[in-house]
This record gives C-alpha cells, structure tokens and sequence, in this order.
C-alpha cells in the first residue's frame, strides 16, 4: 500500500527522469530560421494610421498625425461629421482636418441611367419627374436598388452598371 502511495505522488509530482524536457533543454531554432515568415506584431496605433478615411465628397486617403496647431476653421464641417456618425462611422483627426472612417457621402451617392455619380438633392414639390425608362428601372432593381426622385428627375441608389 505504500509503494502504490509513493508511485502516486512520483506520477502526480512528475518524474525527473520521465515526461517532457524542460525548457533549458529544448534546443532554440536556429538563427534566421523563419526570421522573416513571422510578421512583427502591430500596435492598435498603428493600424489606425494606417487606415483609409474619407472627406465630405467620399475621396479616400490615408489619415496623417494629428496636428495639435490648428485653426479653429479647419474643423467646421458640422453636417459632414453628423453624416459620417449617423452612418455609423469613427471622425477622426487626421492632420488638422476631421475625416470620416467611412464613406459617410455614399448614402448621398445616386446614379443616373449611364452609371455616372450624382448627389441625390431633395425632392422638389413643384416638378415631377419624368417616368423613368424601364430598362433604368429593371437594372437598378435587379442590383438590389431603389429608385428615387432626386431634384426633378430619377436616380437609382447604387451603380445599375456594375
């Protein structure tokens, strides 16, 4: 009973001259090997300057480091930050501007029947647009999009071309 007490504790304490090495003795890899297949790891930091932002007008560019010397009107666009929040988006300061993390102006983005971007302005009440050609109608549907009236005429919300 007592040699089967001790060969309990020899396998619950560990056996020095059995189970795995210990780390001293693993020998380490050798030098270079697979040096240059392991990526050095980024900090949060960078990742966000590296990051793509977007201005009012939906162009894309990499957010610079914030500079705290700024004039005041630098960061006046107030219905452009309110865009880009309540589209669900970060504004960042990127140099003294204030950019989108998103692409904010896309919602305000329409297309016409040949493909070309245009701002979808409000509806206005005394015109009515002429009806749209149903090819226009079919390939804005087919894509997932709507039609809407914007100004006096009809624009599909996404690119019928693509």
């Amino acid at each position: 009973m007592l040699t089967a007490r001790i060969l309990t504790l020899s396998v619950l304490l560990g056996c020095s001259a059995c189970g795995p090495p210990a780390p001293a003795e693993v020998a380490p890899p050798p030098a270079g090997a697979g040096a240059a297949a392991r990526p050095t790891p980024k900090s949060r930091l960078d990742e966000l300057a590296n990051a793509k932002v977007y201005d009012a007008h939906g162009v894309a560019s990499v957010c610079a480091p914030p500079v705290t010397t700024c004039p005041e009107e630098a960061s006046s666009d107030r219905p452009f930050q309110d865009r880009c929040r309540l589209a669900g988006f970060q504004v960042r300061q990127c140099g003294c501007e204030k950019l989108c993390s998103g692409d904010a102006a896309a919602a305000l983005r329409h297309y016409d029947a040949a493909g070309t971007p245009a701002d979808c302005a409000p509806s206005r009440p005394d015109c009515t647009p002429p009806p749209a050609p149903a090819a226009f109608q079919d390939a804005c549907a087919e894509k997932g999009y709507r039609l809407d009236t914007c100004g006096c005429a009809w624009l599909c919300s996404g690119n019928p071309k693509r």
